[in-house]
């Protein structure tokens, strides 16, 4: 009897504890009408810009090993909403329609990322002092860092914290009750330096819904300025794949573009790697670097850095993922990839890894206009953008401005779509069309929108071309 009591005591709390115990793996729970939405942001999507991405559960796939969502992303000005179709066993994407395959990518890399430690037919527990070891080198134990009472805007939640620490604490807290978690903060593993978040999510709104919730009830956007009639980037079959060596031999880009033979005005995915020469599997980070068309001549006709406002594009882990429209000149646009150096976003460079290296992109014609004529081109060198504000703000007159314009139009630096001349007059500029130069030169409209205020210009003859 003493014996059968003691092993009783043994027992017991071990048996009370595996069942007061919570597994827990990303998806569990999930069922028709569920939905969830985040704010979210991953730093192979343009460095960790922030975006909402929305999704809700719409039917289980006709073999019943799935579920299709459908999803919503909020990028900026940009919004596309696709289906989605996810496993039951773990929620990587199987399948996404092509306009959100990119960020199907990213729901998979940032809100389903722990399903790499636990899945259906393998749960880890909830409590547990190690789920794995991440992927990083000497990867870090995750492991259950305790327990928090959180608000987010989606509501407040009783969690358990998951985390580890190198150089920083990462976590992500988790809700038994919910498919997905509630919050993240995870950092990239950087040699030197502040580490730049990898991801980060936070819960916005969670509920269930028979059918399709309000906020999905929304059409794709286009993007502006582009032609509907533009391909989508697919870079898993329609892609270009190389490296080259800088001038300099410091550094090798390997890049990867989609559409592989894009049409001239239209959206070209990038994604670029700055690897090391003497070992391709590490990466330099904290790289500046710019992107640089060219004509044959070898004259600068754009720099995508300037047509974001900036002095130079960052890659703060060696990687990055940039779309840019094309102002190429087919059939073969002539880029170059220039590296500034390497230093924390904002700072002067040390030019130690500076060099640049050129890469040639096949460019079909731009699409024909709607009336089916031949399109009128559009190219503007990026630095008159500092022109624009430089006018706007009063730096220089409204005659120079004019006359600036003029000469480019007239010696093809600067080419709009063809306008019928006015006679000449002692018109004054509107204030809209100053107004839109402002706006144009701070990246706040589009190119097309600028022109045609110049465009009126020379309609009323402010602005006079001569063959």
């Amino acid at each position: 009897m003493v014996s059968a009591f003691f092993a009783v005591l043994l027992i017991a709390p071990i048996s009370l504890h595996a069942a007061n115990a919570d597994t827990w793996y990303p998806g569990e729970g999930l069922k028709q009408g569920d939905y969830y939405r985040y704010n979210v942001c991953w730093t192979d999507w343009h460095n960790c810009s922030p975006l909402e991405i929305d999704l809700w559960v719409k039917n289980q796939t006709s073999d019943g090993n799935g579920w299709n969502l459908e999803m919503l992303a909020i990028d900026g000005s940009n919004m596309q909403k696709g289906i989605v179709t996810i496993g039951m066993i773990t929620p990587d994407p199987t399948y996404s329609d092509p306009n959100i395959s990119d960020y199907s990518n990213i729901f998979k890399n940032t809100i389903s990322w722990l399903d790499a430690f636990s899945t259906k037919v393998s749960q880890q527990t909830l409590g547990s002092p190690s789920w794995g070891r991440t992927g990083s080198v000497g990867g870090q134990n995750v492991a259950t860092t305790g327990k928090a009472s959180i608000t987010v805007q989606g509501g407040t939640f009783n969690t358990w914290i998951l985390g580890w620490h190198k150089g920083i604490d990462n976590q992500i807290w988790i809700a038994p009750e919910l498919a997905f978690p509630v919050k993240a903060i995870v950092y990239t593993d950087v040699t030197s330096g502040v580490p730049p978040p990898d991801y980060t999510l936070e819960l916005l709104e969670t509920g269930n819904s028979k059918t399709e919730p309000k906020f999905l009830q929304v059409s794709s956007s286009g993007i502006i300025g582009v032609n509907p009639k533009c391909q989508q980037s697919d870079m898993v079959q329609d892609f270009v794949h190389d490296s080259v060596t800088t001038d300099s031999g410091q550094v090798i880009i390997e890049y990867r573009y989609s559409p592989s033979n894009p049409h001239n005005g239209c959206p070209v995915e990038m994604r670029l790697s700055f690897e090391k020469q003497f070992d391709q599997s590490q990466k330099y980070s904290n790289i500046q670097y710019d992107i640089f068309t060219v004509d044959d001549q070898g004259h600068q006709l754009d720099s995508v850095a300037q047509d974001l406002g900036k002095s130079a594009l960052f890659a703060p882990v060696g990687d990055d993922d940039i779309t840019i429209n094309l102002k190429g000149t087919p059939p073969m646009t002539h880029m170059i990839i220039n590296v500034l150096g390497s230093g924390q976003e904002g700072s002067a460079p040390d030019p130690s890894l500076s060099g640049f290296s050129k890469i040639e992109i096949k460019t079909q014609e731009p699409f024909s206009s709607p009336s089916g004529g031949t399109p009128q081109p559009i190219v503007i060198p990026s630095w008159i953008k500092n022109n624009a504000k430089w006018w706007h703000d009063g730096s220089i007159g409204d005659n120079d401005f004019v006359k600036g314009i003029q000469y480019m139009i007239q010696k093809g630096i600067m080419k709009i779509p063809t306008t019928q001349p006015g006679s000449s007059t002692s018109q004054k500029i509107p204030a809209w069309v100053k107004n839109n130069a402002g706006l144009w030169g701070s990246n706040q409209i589009d190119d097309l929108t600028f022109v045609q205020g110049i465009q009126y210009l020379i309609s009323n003859g402010i602005i006079v071309i001569t063959s």
